[in-house]
């Protein structure tokens, strides 16, 4: 009879430290995920609040009409920014290019589709393709409205006088856009940052002039009277939830 209750004894014991040990174990790892989650997303808010230091205007480069605040019904596009008269004159010849005023490109329909990117400094190199904005990435990143909306009618083509937009993902190799972030560290310096861009007829070359951030939801796609190149891709890295426009003015081709 001693026998057996000792036996019960045990078994309860043993019962009792193994659903203790699995309660420990269960609250560990509990504690363990959400530290985890805190950690991850303490993360994410540090880098959405870095997103402003993205914000960046070359030191020479005039602001000639901002873009419109976030959350405006019209959306916000992108800033327009003009550079002084002959700031690449000496550049552009060492580089056998012919200087080119943005504001004395050609009109809109009358160049060939952009076919690649160059930019050195990033080490950037991508072949492009025509834009499709049905299911294109343009609107992957947006949960709203489609920023796409009216692409065609307001996308210049190389050295033309309108806004020639180009989208790319957000990874390290020489074809995506990732390193994009790099940009308004360098504007900073003071470095001139080239973008080329080639045509089947010609080569082109855009002097950057400044860097925004757009909430995804609330970019739409807009133009001027002038020359410009506007490079998206989406930030920060694992959300995803806005935009980073390096823009940029026409000065030269060949």
């Amino acid at each position: 009879m001693q026998i057996g209750l000792d036996y019960i004894q045990m078994r309860a014991r043993a019962q009792y430290y193994g659903l203790r040990w699995t309660g420990i174990s269960l609250l560990a790892v509990g504690v363990i995920l959400a530290a985890a989650g805190i950690a991850y997303y303490g993360y994410l808010y540090f880098l959405r609040a870095s997103l402003d230091d993205y914000e960046v205007l070359r030191q020479d480069a005039t602001l000639i009409e901002a873009a419109a605040p976030s959350g405006t019904e019209g959306g916000t596009g992108a800033s327009v920014v003009s550079l002084p008269d002959g700031a690449h004159s000496q550049r552009l010849a060492e580089l056998g290019y012919t200087e080119m005023p943005s504001s004395a490109a050609w009109p809109v329909g009358t160049q060939p589709a952009a076919s690649r990117l160059i930019i050195p400094t990033l080490g950037i190199d991508a072949k492009l393709d025509e834009v499709s904005v049905s299911g294109s990435s343009i609107a992957r990143y947006a949960s709203a409205d489609n920023p796409a909306a009216g692409y065609s009618s307001v996308t210049a083509n190389p050295g033309e006088r309108g806004a020639m937009w180009l989208f790319g993902p957000a990874g390290s190799g020489v074809r995506s856009f990732g390193n994009l972030n790099r940009a308004p560290g360098l504007i900073t310096e003071g470095e001139d940052l080239l973008m080329f861009v080639n045509t089947s007829e010609r080569n082109y070359l855009y002097a950057a002039t400044h860097t925004e951030v757009v909430r995804a939801t609330d970019l739409r796609l807009n133009s001027s009277d002038r020359a410009t190149i506007h490079l998206v891709v989406p930030v920060p890295n694992g959300w995803y939830d806005h935009f980073l426009i390096l823009s940029g003015e026409l000065i030269g081709f060949r």
